[in-house]
C-alpha cells in the first residue's frame, strides 16, 4: 500500500494558488449494504462536490489518476472499507433499508511538508460518512497535522483534536454531524523528504 502512494499519485492540478506539494490518486466502489459486498468501478464518473461544501473547487468535474481495480492496492483498500462500513451499520449510519447501495469513493493522499491537508477549512465533504487512514508520516513535527473534529451544529464548538501517527491510525466521522480539519504540516529537519500520506474513503449516496 505504501508503494502506491510514491509511484501512483499525480499532482493534484485542481489545487489552489497553483500549489505543488499534494499528489493524489482516486478509485470508486459501490456498496451493497445488506451484504457488505464491494463492487470496484472500472471507470468512475468525475468526483464532484458542491459549492456549499468545497468552496475552493466546488461544482468542478474533476478526475484524477486511476487506482484500477486489478492494481496491488485494491484488495487492501476494500478490506479497509469493510471495516468501516461495519462499524458505520452498527451506528445506524449506513442501513440496508435506507442506504441499501452507496459509493465509496478512495482518495490516496500524498502531501509533502510544507503542505495544507485540508486547504478548504473546516468543512464537511458532502458525505454519508468519512474516514481517514494514515499510511506513512516522516519527518514532521509533531505539533503540525493535527486532526480536529468540531460540532456540525456549531462550529466553534471543538470536539476532539489528535494526530495520526502510526500506520492505520484512523478516525471515522459522521459527515452529516460534524465538520473535521487537519492542520498545516511542517518539516521537523531540513534537507530530509518530510511528508503525509493518508488514505481517505468517503460514503455516499448513488444518484
Amino acid at each position: 500500500m505504501q508503494r502506491t502512494f510514491h509511484d501512483d499519485t499525480e499532482l493534484d492540478k485542481w489545487l489552489p494558488n497553483g500549489g505543488t506539494y499534494r499528489r493524489r490518486a482516486y478509485a470508486c466502489f459501490t456498496l451493497s449494504v445488506g451484504d457488505m459486498n464491494f463492487t470496484p468501478i472500472d471507470e468512475p464518473q468525475p468526483y464532484v462536490q458542491s459549492l456549499e461544501v468545497n468552496r475552493l473547487v466546488g461544482g468542478i468535474e474533476r478526475r484524477f489518476k486511476q487506482i484500477a481495480p486489478g492494481h496491488p492496492a485494491t484488495e487492501p483498500t476494500r478490506k479497509i472499507a469493510a471495516v468501516v462500513a461495519k462499524s458505520l451499520a452498527a451506528e445506524a449510519i449506513l442501513s440496508a433499508d435506507r442506504t441499501p447501495k452507496v459509493l465509496v469513493d478512495a482518495h490516496y493522499m500524498a502531501i509533502t511538508a510544507p503542505g495544507e491537508p485540508a486547504p478548504e477549512g473546516k468543512h464537511r465533504d458532502g458525505l454519508i460518512a468519512g474516514s481517514a487512514h494514515l499510511i506513512e508520516r516522516r519527518n514532521l513535527r509533531k505539533d503540525t497535522g493535527i486532526s480536529s473534529i468540531y460540532d456540525g451544529a456549531d462550529p466553534e464548538n471543538k470536539l476532539a483534536a489528535f494526530e495520526l501517527e502510526q500506520p492505520l491510525d484512523s478516525y471515522v466521522f459522521d459527515d452529516e454531524r460534524v465538520q473535521h480539519f487537519t492542520s498545516e504540516i511542517q518539516p521537523m529537519a531540513s534537507g530530509v523528504q518530510a511528508y503525509r500520506n493518508v488514505l481517505l474513503l468517503g460514503f455516499r449516496r448513488c444518484d
